[in-house]
């Protein structure tokens, strides 16, 4: 089995946009569910005017989904 987990991002918010470890990886709506190296990363999710209003540190586990449900105040 490969080191990867997964990570899934359950808001009913679409177009913000997700960036793990600083990278961009795509936007809420379309990128739902996508696996993930296992270990420690940090997840933040930007609205359409670039603030961030949702950062994490997670851990993944090789195996399992790990379900993110932001708080979303703006």
């Amino acid at each position: 089995m490969r080191n990867v987990g997964e990570v899934e991002i359950i808001t009913k918010h679409k177009g913000d946009s997700i960036y793990v470890d600083g990278g961009y990886a795509g936007r809420t709506g379309k990128l739902k569910k996508f696996p993930l190296r296992a270990g420690l990363h940090t997840i933040k999710l930007r609205d359409p005017s670039g603030h961030t209003f949702y950062q994490e540190r997670i851990d993944v586990i090789r195996g399992k989904t790990l379900k993110i449900r932001p708080d979303y105040s703006g």
